[in-house]
């Protein structure tokens, strides 16, 4: 088999095998796309399947983004279109295209119609000024805000502001001054903001620009522009270009405005984020005649965003760059022409290894070993950005000085102060200057250094690199942020179809892996989304975020997702973040999209072979067949399958799977299929099963196929053609009846009631002979109705009624005698008891007297509690003792004479040595007169009761089996006779009295709660019935019927000298035996036997395709076609029950396959015939079961009452493990049918 090992098979037989079809890749490929399309909108795939469908393109709204924009074509290519700037903008859930075109919002405010940074600007607010000094005394109002959180920023405006006038992206607000206009135009990424001199200004004219931001801080730089940083990162948050201003004029030639000059601008930060831009216009190119009205002037503000070594001296042409020294400052020396020797210096360090790092710390330290500071005071130094020094770098060619970003007052190395400035280290912190090269990713970074004044003190020498020992040190502390994931999943099972995850439960984990250039550990912070809604889902974190704990760099990160938060069948989607205890990673990871699934898909929906059709013959052994699976909807991923399985294979062995397509083509189904190929080995029965898996890895129930290998003569005569009558749905279940029986008879036990033999009880000079009769005399029993009557005329209270008020057990004056009888709860008995008086002299004997009585003995119990009653009556029948007044005793005062009742178990309660004596309460006294030669004179009857009641204890209470939670309680009734007669002149020996006791009557009780809520006791040597409705389900009454009278079995239930007894689940019998088994694993068998065991191919239950169903029965589990085994799997008859465990049937290796095989078959006419199964051998008859192929109605329907669905049966009668019970499967039904005939051909009718 394809995908798995299997055992060896057994001597002489080949192996069966199984292999997929698998599809081409593009089926799979087209099958994967289809379900993503089905399940993630907006994702590529279904971007793809979409295109293709209309013959349009589409969007990848998944892959869309300010930047790009994805379509599918529907040839299924895909086209992204790159943009500079943002093209569109997410808004109200949908991506929309940037549109700048300005327009006044609900509140009165102006705005983009579609912005990326949420660009607002002001509406009309305050009072206009009337001069520009009464517009700066005026407090700061909003006019432009961009952005929204940490990156927000607002642009004020000092004085009032009208309502301004609109054209696309432009806003005027006309005379926000007097005689200038503030003009706003919207940008793809920000704003500009301008203000339009309208005539020539009469005197000073200044304006300041209050701008709000969160934190910032901002610094003019020396070409004029304002830079606004991050105080904790130094990041650079924007930057405003030194401003600047023009005229009217417009030169022809580039139509540009040439007319322009620089405008001073004075930077104010005032801390926590305020900052004043003061704006002061050149007044001379104000004040020019040859100025040309309106003058724009525009402080623009966008959105945002050691190698070498060597020094330059005045005076000195020549490359110092090999020098074992670096100079700075003023040595106090003049070159010829008197100008200073003046000295800089520059350093070139290699910065690859901190490119794009995160500064944390950095300290220059060079090695100053001379300064000119004769006095010892500090003299400060300076650090600047420069460009790439070289060889030929002059004081007359020096790298460009770009910005100073340093500075420090260290110094050492003056011989005149080495108390306290001895030649060593000076140090500058220059963290800002080397995180710009590490945000600009440079290689090099160029670091020059200077003095900061031209004093001689400032003068300082310091080692170079080309010195021997301490040469310059860049000492950097970094960091980097963690890596953007790479491995975004979501399970389990942690599947993806093109490019979307499924999961199979509403708590997924989420996972994905970081690196970390530090080799830190690393925390992953996942934000989960609603696809659809485009909307968080609910984390305790807030703003669907779930962080994981920290893990090693390159290891995988996961969270769980909260349980209540995801639906099954709705689309998720998720991005990442990392932090590494530092710093978080600056973006987002993209969208990753998953599919919650937690329903399993359905049974296949068909499977087909021509070479082996289900259930019959065909192929061979060592012939592949194709099996065809459709599977009935659209979710399977893929269809997995096995051949012959073995019973003791574990649910999940030796699958094999192949992947599910979707059929494209109009004739095709509409489900996925699959196709898989089987060889049997040998001939005989064989099953393949197919269930199907989806992508989510949900596994769904199991179909089975069968087939035969091989052909046979289908068509042969059968001996079995039992034509069946209509079922009727309306048929009412029988009642459960107590009918009374005679007790059953147990030879090997020597108290019980053993058959009706006589006991004799022999001691001295005594016999008792204890004789069971099936029935009472007819005298006797008339003489007790008489008794009753009478003591009914006379009222007489104290007269004991008998306990059973059955018809069956009361004497009547006419009719028959009464019978020796018993039901579940009641016992009605006769005994004849004989008492025998031997007197001897001098041990020879000399007379012999005999009495003897016809005793009624009732016993009573009561299903649903612990009581147990007793009733007997003793009716004299002969006496041939002398005319003594007390000539035979059971009681009268005797101390010797006695008759009681008893409960003989410790379980009654009251019980003193292992049992309970009552006497019976009597009404007429225990003394009888002799005389009469044989014929009683005196004839009295003597009538009494006694009770008793179970304690409730049981075998063992902590037990779970019936024979646990049970107790017998036996009773008899005991005596012993005495004679106050004596023969003249001779005397009793003291042997003269002999106890006895009558025949058992067994006594049980339980606490078994599959008998009800309710303890009680019952007679288990009584056998219950159990009846089928046989008008409602005549196909299993058939085939119980026909095992009963044509098999072989022993126990068939057919009458109480062939019961069935009742086998209950494991955890009840005493054996501890898996019941189950009986049906699964030997008479329906769909696999083969234990590996160990081998295999017997003609084992397994096959279904017949000629099967009649039912499903006009609406009741029960869902129709199908089921295996009935008779007798059944709960019973120590069924072949499937070892004889190790109490089988009285075991079967052979071939379990069922043993049995006679029929099947409940509709013909061609219409009708339904039980028919013997062509598709294996002729019944011989000496078969010892029943396996039929039946519908599963009425199979189970026929035992719904028993106790399988309908405990009533077993309730009733509170059966346990090993009770015997018989079967009336409706035997009036089969008058026609001759069981002893060799080919039964019958009709079933309803009498």
């Amino acid at each position: 088999m394809t995908g798995q090992a299997l055992a060896a098979p057994t001597p002489g037989d080949g192996e069966s095998s199984v292999g997929g079809v698998e599809p081409s890749t593009s089926d799979i490929e087209a099958s994967d796309r289809a379900w993503a399309a089905a399940h993630a909108k907006g994702s590529r795939a279904w971007a793809l399947a979409e295109a293709e469908r209309t013959g349009r393109k589409t969007v990848v709204t998944d892959e869309t983004t300010p930047t790009t924009y994805t379509v599918a074509n529907p040839d299924g290519t895909l086209t992204t279109e790159l943009t500079a700037g943002p093209e569109r903008v997410w808004k109200n859930g949908a991506w929309q295209r940037a549109d700048a075109t300005l327009a006044e919002t609900a509140d009165g405010s102006i705005a983009p119609k579609a912005h990326p940074h949420g660009l607002r600007l002001a509406g009309k607010s305050g009072t206009l000024p009337k001069s520009l000094r009464a517009a700066q005394d005026d407090s700061g109002h909003d006019l432009v805000t961009l952005g929204s959180g940490d990156s927000k920023v607002t642009l004020q405006w000092q004085g009032g502001l009208p309502q301004p006038e609109l054209d696309g992206p432009r806003a005027r607000y006309h005379d926000a001054v007097p005689g200038a206009d503030v003009i706003v135009e919207a940008t793809r990424t920000g704003f500009e903001q301008f203000v339009e001199i309208d005539e020539r200004p009469t005197g000073a004219y200044s304006y300041t620009l209050p701008v709000k931001t969160k934190g910032l801080k901002a610094k003019a730089n020396k070409d004029g522009s304002v830079t606004f940083t991050d105080p904790a990162t130094g990041a650079e948050r924007a930057v405003m270009p030194a401003p600047v201003m023009w005229d009217a004029a417009v030169d022809k030639r580039s139509g540009e405005h040439t007319n322009r000059v620089r405008v001073d601008m004075e930077v104010v930060d005032k801390g926590a984020g305020q900052i004043d831009l003061i704006v002061t216009p050149d007044a001379g190119f104000l004040a020019d005649p040859d100025t040309q009205y309106p003058v724009t002037v525009d402080p623009s503000t966008s959105a945002l965003s050691n190698t070498f070594d060597t020094y330059v001296q005045q005076g000195e042409s020549v490359d110092w760059s090999s020098d074992v020294e670096l100079d700075l400052g003023n040595p106090g020396t003049k070159n010829p022409d008197g100008t200073p020797r003046t000295a800089r210096s520059f350093i070139t360090w290699n910065t690859t290894p901190i490119q794009d790092a995160l500064i944390l710390d950095t300290n220059l330290a060079l090695w100053n070993f001379h300064s000119g500071n004769t006095d010892c005071t500090a003299q400060k130094w300076t650090v600047w950005d420069t460009s790439a020094p070289s060889t030929s770098s002059r004081w007359t060619s020096q790298p460009t000085w770009k910005q100073e970003y340093h500075s420090s007052t260290q110094t050492r190395g003056n011989p005149d102060c080495t108390a306290t400035q001895p030649d060593g280290w000076i140090n500058a912190d220059v963290d800002t200057l080397v995180q710009s090269w590490a945000s600009a990713k440079v290689t090099r970074g160029h670091m020059g250094l200077r003095a900061a004044t031209d004093d001689v003190k400032a003068w300082k020498r310091v080692n170079s690199a080309n010195n021997t020992a301490n040469q310059p040190k860049l000492s950097v502390t970094y960091n980097y942020r963690p890596s953007d994931g790479t491995t975004r999943q979501a399970g389990g099972p942690f599947r993806s179809f093109a490019g979307v995850w499924a999961v199979n439960t509403t708590t997924p984990t989420l996972r994905d892996t970081f690196t970390d250039a530090d080799g830190d550990t690393v925390s992953g912070t996942f934000q989960v989304y609603d696809a659809a809604t485009n909307t968080p889902i609910t984390t305790p974190a807030g703003e669907g975020l779930i962080v994981s704990p920290f893990v090693d760099s390159g290891k995988i990160a996961s969270v769980a997702v909260p349980a209540g938060q995801l639906q099954n069948g709705k689309t998720y989607k998720f991005r990442t973040n990392a932090y590494d205890g530092t710093h978080y990673n600056l973006n987002w990871s993209p969208w990753t999209q998953f599919v919650v699934d937690t329903t399993a898909p359905g049974e296949p929906a068909s499977i087909a072979s021509a070479t082996y059709p289900e259930n019959w013959g065909g192929g061979g052994a060592g012939v592949a067949g194709t099996f065809d699976v459709a599977t009935g909807d659209a979710s399977p991923y893929e269809v997995q399958y096995r051949l012959d399985p073995y019973e003791d294979d574990a649910a999940d062995y030796g699958w094999s799977s192949v992947r599910t397509i979707t059929p494209t083509g109009p004739s095709r189904a509409v489900a996925p299929e699959a196709s898989y190929t089987a060889t049997p080995a040998a001939d005989g029965n064989h099953l393949t099963q197919t269930r199907t898996v989806d992508r989510a890895g949900n596994v769904g129930p199991i179909k089975d196929y069968g087939f035969t290998a091989g052909n046979r003569d289908y068509n042969r005569a059968q001996k079995v053609d039992i034509k069946l009558p209509v079922l009727d749905t309306a048929s009412v279940d029988p009642v459960l009846t107590n009918t009374p029986q005679p007790p059953p008879a147990h030879p090997e036990d020597t108290i019980a009631w053993k058959g009706w033999e006589p006991r004799t009880f022999d001691s001295g000079g005594t016999r008792v002979t204890v004789t069971p009769l099936r029935e009472r005399s007819l005298a006797g029993t008339r003489k007790a109705a008489k008794e009753a009557a009478e003591q009914s005329r006379t009222r007489a209270d104290s007269y004991p009624d008998p306990i059973i008020k059955g018809d069956w057990c009361q004497p009547t004056l006419y009719g028959e005698a009464q019978k020796s009888l018993i039901t579940r709860n009641e016992a009605c008995l006769f005994i004849d008891l004989a008492f025998t008086a031997r007197y001897s002299q001098n041990g020879i004997p000399v007379a012999e007297h005999h009495a003897s009585f016809e005793v009624a003995f009732q016993i009573k119990t009561d299903p649903k509690n612990g009581d147990i009653k007793t009733w007997i009556q003793l009716n004299p029948t002969f006496n041939d003792f002398p005319g003594h007044d007390e000539s035979v005793l059971l009681g009268a005062g005797s101390d010797n004479a006695n008759i009681d009742s008893m409960c003989f178990s410790a379980a009654c309660e009251g019980a003193v040595g292992g049992k309970d004596v009552q006497n019976f309460d009597f009404f007429n006294d225990l003394s009888w007169k002799g005389g009469g030669n044989g014929t009683p004179v005196d004839s009295h009857m003597a009538t009494g009761t006694a009770s008793h009641k179970w304690d409730g204890s049981v075998n063992s209470a902590t037990g779970t089996r019936d024979v646990d939670l049970s107790k017998g309680l036996p009773v008899w009734f005991i005596g012993q006779f005495d004679s106050y007669y004596e023969p003249p002149g001779i005397g009793k020996d003291d042997t003269f009295h002999t106890p006895f006791r009558s025949p058992r009557i067994d006594v049980r009780c339980d606490k078994v709660t599959a008998n009800g809520a309710d303890p009680g006791c019952v007679l288990p040597q009584y056998f219950p019935q159990y009846k089928f409705n046989t008008g409602k389900y005549p196909a299993a009454a058939a085939h119980a019927w026909l095992i009963q009278n044509k098999s072989k079995v022993k126990g068939s239930g057919k009458n109480r000298s062939d019961p069935l007894t009742y086998l209950p689940p494991q955890a009840r019998n005493t054996t501890n035996y898996d019941t189950a088994n009986n049906r699964e694993k030997v008479m329906c068998s769909k696999s083969r036997s234990k590996r160990t065991d081998g295999w017997v191919p003609s084992k397994p239950f096959l279904k017949h395709p000629w099967t009649a169903l039912h499903p006009e029965i609406t009741e029960g589990a869902p129709e199908a076609i089921s295996c009935d085994e008779f007798p059944f799997s709960s019973t120590y008859q069924s072949p499937g029950t070892p004889a190790v465990n109490g089988g009285m049937n075991p079967a052979g290796a071939n379990g069922g396959g043993e049995c006679i095989q029929t099947v409940a078959a509709k013909t061609d006419d219409g009708s339904e015939h039980l028919l013997d199964d062509t598709r294996y051998d002729a019944p011989t008859f000496a078969e010892n079961c029943g396996r039929s192929s039946m519908s599963l109605k009425v199979n189970s329907g026929s035992m719904n009452k028993f106790g399988f669905t309908d405990p009533t049966f077993i309730k009733t009668f509170r059966v346990l493990d090993g009770d015997a019970y018989t079967l009336d499967p409706g035997n009036a039904w089969f008058k026609a049918c001759d069981p002893s005939k060799a080919t039964l051909v019958c009709t079933m009718a309803k009498p």
